[in-house]
């Protein structure tokens, strides 16, 4: 136990032998005396309101039948970086935000997921978790204590094309949190047995996700995307995850060095004193960032509708989406406007109609995902599983009126004023400039790229969202993903497929690790599940039968993918 510890120990126990002492006669006296039964009082009587006293205002009042009106519209202030690079060779970005007294920090490196080798999928992210838990000096608690102290955070993360440790501290405590970061990023603690521990807690995570239609959902959509062996399509096992060594985080960690990683700082600290300190806690801090590695072009899989069976599952989660354009494309706010039309705001036509017209669903989004290599679009729900069917089948009307109709004005306005008025919100804290700012250097966009976008939306029109619609919404190039209970959706799912709907590349029934489940083991199931259900064709079978909606839309075009981009 240590001294601060004992203190608190002891102050504790007097508070408590103070309490007990003090409420010894009033113990004594509820033992000898009877409770008395307790009586209504009457109301008290109006007290006279002194002139100058406040008037009440009640609910029934004429002025509630009105509306309050808004305030004004708040403007857009983006923030201009500053740009300057320590001895060591770390990019420092600097934004700042005085507003607050405290400091947000993000150091990135091109280097993620994507970097996993076959077999070891989820080494990053267990890497970088792994990486946050202690120094060689401190241990997880005595780390975490240490962080506490100061009011300070820091944590390792990773996502597909980038790793990160992120900082934050009130700008009073900032160089004693530079110090705490650069202890970890000198002498990483790298623990065996916090290793062990996380794998387990992974491992744990893993067999929940597999219990539920939307978690399997979530995890198995991107490999049927970009495919089971692209970058984009990893998805860690148990099996992999068990394959993970301690040597394996440490080599992972030890190529994490400053020259090409990018500091990105905003809030309460001046380009000055923030050179200084930078230059004093991290200039010990050597070696190369990797670099970001090479990334085919994914290749969906082989198939159009994909289905995982959860016995006895009330709901069934959905999928609908295709490969994408590049974050770089010069449409991409009508694409992002005719995106949020179709399914990306509250009021789009596939919420209203899966949730308000048929109640299917409590809610169901679409919209583009954005990685710097790859982008989707995707719509998905959680539908009851009696209606799976006719769910799909409202999707894919929407999407064709979306491509072969125009857009109604008052939409494109809604829209419109949505996305110019939120913009504000991206730059109101120090943490939101920093994400916005770190996402732009990640797709390659110049730091003036918010300057004039609101005039940019604005002058989009129902043609200029029609024409995104035409290009990045493919007909008959979809790939569907249902998660549910086979005796009660597969029988429809077999009809969709077969009339293509969505595509003709078929049906074909997957795992929950998106393996393709054998012919046999498919047959096997129709028979111990629906007699009535016909088999369920494998990845190489197709089914010419021709399409029921999508024979109403033009000939089809492009496609979309994942992660976000501003």
């Amino acid at each position: 136990m240590t001294r601060h510890t004992m203190g608190r120990s002891i102050f504790s126990s007097i508070i408590v032998s103070s309490i007990i002492v003090a409420s010894l006669p009033l113990f004594a006296s509820c033992a000898t005396k009877p409770v008395a039964a307790s009586v209504p009082s009457e109301p008290a009587p109006p007290v006279a309101k002194a002139s100058g006293d406040p008037v009440l205002v009640w609910p029934d009042e004429a002025f509630r039948a009105k509306r309050p009106e808004p305030g004004p519209t708040p403007q857009l202030v983006v923030p201009k970086p500053t740009r300057f690079t320590l001895k060591n060779g770390l990019e420092v970005f600097l934004f700042e935000q005085h507003e607050l007294p405290t400091v947000s920090m993000s150091i990135r490196f091109e280097t993620g997921g994507l970097a996993d080798p076959k077999g070891k999928e989820g080494l990053a992210s267990l890497a970088m978790d792994l990486f946050d838990e202690s120094t060689e000096r401190l241990d997880k608690v005595a780390f975490e204590e240490a962080q506490a102290d100061l009011a300070s955070s820091i944590i390792a993360a990773t996502q597909t094309e980038m790793s990160s440790i992120d900082a934050s501290s009130l700008s009073r405590h900032l160089a004693s949190t530079l110090d705490l970061l650069a202890e970890l990023l000198g002498k990483p603690g790298m623990r065996a047995n916090d290793l062990e521990r996380l794998r387990a807690q992974r491992q744990a995570t893993l067999a929940q996700q597999k219990g539920a239609p939307a978690s399997i959902g979530r995890r198995v959509y991107s490999p049927v995307l970009y495919g089971l062996d692209h970058p984009y399509g990893k998805i860690p096992t148990e099996a992999s995850l068990a394959a993970v060594r301690l040597e394996d985080c440490k080599r992972y960690v030890s190529r994490l060095g400053p020259a090409g990683a990018k500091l990105y700082v905003a809030g309460d600290v001046s380009e000055a004193a923030l050179r200084e300190l930078l230059e004093q806690k991290l200039g010990a801090w050597k070696g190369k960032a990797p670099r970001a590695p090479m990334v085919a072009t994914p290749k969906s899989m082989k198939g159009t509708i994909f289905f995982i069976d959860v016995p006895g599952a009330a709901q069934s989660q959905v999928y609908v989406g295709h490969l994408g354009p590049s974050r770089l494309a010069k449409d991409y706010d009508a694409t992002h406007l005719m995106a949020q039309i179709l399914g990306g705001s509250f009021s789009s036509r596939i919420n209203m109609n899966i949730r308000e017209k048929h109640g299917y669903a409590y809610g169901a989004r679409a919209g583009y995902s954005y990685a710097r290599k790859a982008s989707a679009f995707i719509a998905s729900s959680s539908v009851r599983s009696d209606v799976t069917g006719p769910s799909l089948r409202e999707i894919a009307n929407e999407i064709v009126t979306m491509r072969t109709s125009d857009a109604k004005p008052e939409e494109v306005r809604r829209e419109q004023d949505g996305s110019i008025l939120a913009m504000p919100a991206d730059f109101a804290t120090a943490g939101r400039s920093l994400t916005m700012f770190g996402d732009l250097v990640h797709f390659g966009l110049p730091f003036d790229y918010y300057d004039g976008r609101a005039t940019r939306i604005r002058a989009l029109d129902v043609q200029s969202i029609r024409t995104a619609a035409q290009s990045h919404l493919h007909d008959g190039a979809f790939k569907v993903l249902v998660v549910g209970d086979a005796n009660v959706v597969l029988p429809e799912l077999e009809k969709i497929a077969s009339e293509g709907v969505f595509g003709k590349q078929g049906l074909v029934v997957l795992d929950a690790d998106s393996r393709v489940v054998k012919r046999a083991d498919n047959a096997k199931r129709s028979a111990s599940t629906s007699k009535s259900t016909p088999p369920v064709a494998t990845a190489e079978a197709t089914t010419p039968a021709k399409p029921a909606v999508a024979k109403e839309a033009p000939p089809s075009t492009p496609t979309p993918s994942t992660p976000t981009g501003p």
